[in-house]
């Protein structure tokens, strides 16, 4: 994996809901025109940002910039890429930011759930949140032109890793012509009036 190199924030500071793109700030990396930062210290954190789609795999112990992104996608439970969970939801909800939507393999689900519901008891929070659990070979969309899949990876404990896709729909040849409201009517009645291209920009194993 190409390096990313760590930011730093003031930890008192409320996560901006803009993100300057990379380049900017001269410091990660841009991947099919996407901006792409974070950190992955072998044992300590891994955290990657995508901040233009608000989106990052694995949290770390909860970096600052993190808590922006609305979806997060949890490779395996090990401590330093599982462990700021509880840090993330409470902190999105001091922001009254919305629930965010967690992603985890579909075999730790019901463990994550246990594992909030302690903080909820101990921290008399809602800690309110989206959590699903994602199989491998299932696929989610993040955005309507946005996919995510989930593939096997092979580590000490249960891990999976993801692939995002960018999807785009493009009009059936026997459909060029029509007008907005007659592809609406066939829309509606169920009839397929496109098809779907897909291209692969980022592949996340774990670390």
């Amino acid at each position: 994996m190409a390096e990313l190199r760590k930011t730093s924030e003031s930890v008192e500071e409320k996560p901006k809901s803009h993100m300057e793109p990379s380049s900017k700030r001269g410091r990660g990396l841009i991947i099919e025109g996407y901006p792409v930062e974070g950190l992955s210290i072998g044992g300590h954190e891994t955290c990657i940002i995508f901040p233009t789609l608000k989106l990052a795999f694995d949290i770390g112990r909860c970096p600052q910039r993190a808590i922006s992104q609305d979806f997060v996608f949890i490779s395996h439970a090990h401590m330093d890429h599982i462990g700021g969970l509880p840090m993330y939801v409470a902190t999105r909800g001091l922001y009254s930011m919305k629930p965010p939507t967690i992603f985890v393999p579909k075999c730790i689900k019901e463990d994550v759930e246990q594992l909030f519901n302690i903080h909820r008891k101990m921290d008399q929070s809602e800690l309110k949140h989206n959590l699903i659990g994602l199989d491998v070979g299932e696929e989610v969309n993040v955005r309507r032109d946005l996919r995510v899949r989930a593939f096997r990876t092979y580590h000490g404990i249960p891990s999976q890793g993801y692939i995002v896709y960018s999807v785009k729909q493009k009009l059936k040849k026997e459909h060029v012509g029509l007008s907005a409201n007659e592809i609406k009517t066939l829309k509606s009645s169920d009839h397929k009036h496109s098809e779907g291209t897909s291209s692969c920009f980022y592949r996340r194993h774990h670390i």
